[in-house]
């Protein structure tokens, strides 16, 4: 009780709390870790090209491929722990990604960083595969909202907070010690989550696995991210032979789900409004904002000339934003539904991009005012919005919910990346965007300088639009969460 009201948040039971706290914690700490790694590296890829010499493909492979990794693995991680548990999975998370953690910090070549970055994005699977069902499943209607909001804040401010942290590290210690640091995370979270979780989850041990769906989601993927690459380097002949492979792999992956018994998807979930509408929003505004921090990251370095310290800086009114706003925003989706939140924010989030689209990098000011908006915009958006696509499933499905959700919004990041890329490449030429990513000057020429901030132009009205086709699709979902008896009418 405080201030005559009733915190809701937590049980009554104070064992039930205490567990609820424990919970809470380790699945914020590891959607923190694993959420920083993805982006802890964009400042630093300069420093890495040059130390390891490595070539442009491979430095875009080391960036991605700990994503695309993730977004590969999701799915069957997810069923894994529905068959098998979640505690279980989640812990292994946590030694998976701190063993990969130091294989990356000693590795003296660019092939074995990769190496080391795919391995840790398995690490990362298992512990996005699992969090957010975790949470859902340790915490009532009540408090579900702001559970969610705390672990997605984590997630979203370890995201941003990536490029601050990755400038400091390497310019203080260097970039081997952005990986050292998870060795002391990693073993404590795996040694907690072992010692004081238990599994709440109904644990269906007689279903099948889907081997065969695992196979085909995984090539579909793969697949289309090497096209999207090789378009990206100016490859256009083979090209089109990894995209339709790819599709065709993915659309052969859905039609067996429809078939298979004990699917790897339940296709079925998106039969429900809510479920299938918010995950559409949610994987438009990553496809919207998720290359926002690398095109920015890039623009200071390459085009204003700044440090990854002083880029990383550059980026605090995103972050801040998203730690003041995400608390705020689950705590008000608890009290007075998510719909007007998630619709709301992402409205937020269209004018931010379009503000970026327009604002130019002579100055700073119209700059930070667009990152303060974004960084509003997706607080407000994604906490409602996954407290009520997760409250619209039954208990025994939330793990492969869980995995579909973070799914879509890790291959909307990762095609927001490939596609702004393209669209910078399109304008600049595959050899001077070469030039950026490996940290060479070439804003010395007018024609780049003038190039990439055309580009950039581009890349922000794209992302605008998507936006405003996200918040559509967010106010149509309908309102309230659906229970597990009308999911299944």
């Amino acid at each position: 009780m405080a201030g005559g009201v009733e915190d809701r948040s937590w049980s009554s039971d104070p064992g039930v709390a205490r567990h609820q706290k424990v919970v809470l914690i380790n699945t914020t700490i590891g959607a923190l870790m694993s959420s920083l790694d993805g982006s802890i590296l964009t400042v630093s890829l300069p420093t890495i090209a040059r130390q390891l010499h490595t070539g442009v493909a491979l430095m875009l492979w080391i960036m991605m491929g700990y994503t695309a990794m993730i977004t590969a693995l999701l799915l069957p991680f997810g069923r894994w722990a529905d068959l098998h548990g979640r505690v279980r999975f989640f812990g292994y998370g946590f030694i998976i990604f701190a063993g990969s953690s130091a294989m990356c910090g000693f590795a003296p070549t660019g092939p074995l960083l990769l190496i080391g970055r795919l391995i840790q994005g398995i690490g990362s699977a298992l512990l996005w595969s699992n969090s957010t069902a975790i949470l859902t499943d340790a915490f009532p209607t009540a408090g579900r909202g702001f559970a969610l909001g705390i672990n997605q804040v984590a997630a979203l401010t370890g995201n941003v907070g990536g490029l601050l942290l990755g400038g400091i590290i390497t310019a203080t210690l260097g970039w081997r010690w952005i990986f050292f640091v998870n060795l002391p995370i990693g073993i404590f979270g795996a040694v907690w989550t072992f010692t004081a979780l238990h599994e709440i989850a109904t644990i269906d041990r007689e279903d099948h696995f889907d081997w065969l769906g695992m196979g085909l989601f995984m090539s579909g993927i793969i697949l289309i991210l090497l096209g999207i690459t090789e378009s990206i380097q100016g490859a256009s002949q083979v090209v089109p032979w990894l995209m339709g492979f790819g599709l065709l792999g993915i659309s052969v992956f859905i039609g067996w789900e429809l078939r298979c018994k004990s699917p790897l998807v339940d296709l079925g979930l998106f039969r429900n409004r809510l479920f299938a509408f918010g995950n559409a929003s949610l994987f438009l505004n990553a496809l919207a904002r998720g290359a926002l921090m690398f095109l920015m990251t890039f623009a200071f370095q390459g085009f204003s000339g700044d440090s990854p310290l002083i880029a990383g800086l550059k980026m605090l009114p995103l972050s801040l934003a998203i730690i003041i706003v995400g608390p705020i925003a689950g705590r008000l989706s608890d009290r007075m539904g998510s719909r007007e939140l998630s619709s709301g924010g992402l409205v937020v989030t269209a004018i931010s991009l379009m503000i970026l689209a327009f604002a130019g990098l002579g100055g700073y000011g119209i700059v930070a005012v667009g990152l303060a908006l974004a960084g509003i915009g997706n607080g407000l958006f994604n906490s409602p919005n996954t407290s009520a696509v997760m409250g619209a499933v039954p208990p025994d499905r939330r793990g492969v919910a869980a995995s579909t959700r973070t799914l879509l919004f890790n291959t909307g990041q990762l095609f927001s990346m490939s596609v702004s890329f393209a669209i910078l490449a399109g304008v600049m030429g595959s050899r001077q965007l070469a030039g950026f990513l490996a940290g060479k000057d070439v804003t010395a020429v007018a024609t780049g300088h003038a190039a990439f901030a055309h580009g950039l132009t581009e890349a922000f009205i794209v992302s605008g639009v998507l936006s405003v086709v996200a918040a559509v699709l967010s106010a149509l979902r309908g309102r309230g969460t659906l229970t597990p008896a009308r999911l299944q009418s």
